[in-house]
Parts: C-alpha cells; structure tokens; sequence
C-alpha cells in the first residue's frame, strides 16, 4: 500500500478537533468554500463587520479588504488585546500614527511638558520654603 503525502503549504492533515458545530455546519465545509460567509457589513456607527472562520492551529485569514484597509502586508506585525471577550487588533503603523497625532496635538498647545513639569517643581519648592520659615521659631536678639 501506498503512503500518501501532505499535501505542501498551509494544509494540514484532519485533527480531532473538526467535528460539527452545534448548527451541523463543519469548520473545513466553511473554510473551502463549501459554504460562503455573510459579506462584510457597515454598522449604524460606521463600524465595518467581517466574519472570518476560525482554521487549523488557531488561524485566522484576514480578507483582502480588510488587510487593505489596515494597511496590513506579508509580514506586517499586527497589536492585538483581548477585553471583555473582544479582540481587538490594529498594526503597528495604526499604532505610531496614533501616537504621533497624540504628541502632536499636545505640542501644538505651545507649552511642552518639560516646562510645565519646572514651573510646577519650582511652586513645590517655594511652597516649602514658606512653610520651614513659618514652622521655625523666632530668633531671639542677643544681650550685649
């Protein structure tokens, strides 16, 4: 009896783990094309929807779209958090650019941090002058 191969790329030979969803539908039913996904959908708050399957390991393909409009290519590192059972991901560009809009923003203000930081360490210190020269005791005058 012959052995077969692997096939080569991204294929995997079947794991346990490809049984029925609880709606009869099989993940490798989705994944080639056997069953098409809902396109993506635009939510009341401009938010855009895409529904992606779960493959082998843990994958995830992101559509073309979607890569496009993050700006995403082969290997592009990609920022990911999980809260409150959410993913959310952006690149690493997205991540500079907000930033940079940040620091921009603060330093058009005219007033850099740096300055802010001795003016109020300089109230600090004379405040506390203040106080040491109230605390102490007067100074009595001398007999001659």
């Amino acid at each position: 009896m012959a052995r077969r191969s692997n096939p080569k790329g991204f294929a995997e030979p079947k794991t346990p783990y490809g049984a029925p969803r609880a709606d009869g539908i099989v993940a490798d039913d989705v994944a080639p094309g056997k069953r098409r996904l809902p396109a993506p959908e635009t939510l009341p708050d401009g938010t855009t929807r895409y529904f992606l399957v779960l493959g082998p390991k843990g994958r995830v393909l992101l559509p073309v779209d979607l890569r496009e409009a993050m700006g995403l290519q082969e290997g592009d590192v990609i920022t990911g958090w999980l809260k409150d059972g959410e993913i959310r991901m952006h690149s690493h560009r997205h991540g500079l650019r907000k930033l940079q809009g940040e620091a921009s923003s603060k330093a058009a203000t005219g007033v850099y941090a740096s300055d802010e930081l001795i003016s109020e360490r300089r109230a600090e210190a004379a405040k506390e002058d203040e106080e040491t020269l109230l605390e102490r005791p007067a100074h009595k005058k001398r007999r001659r």
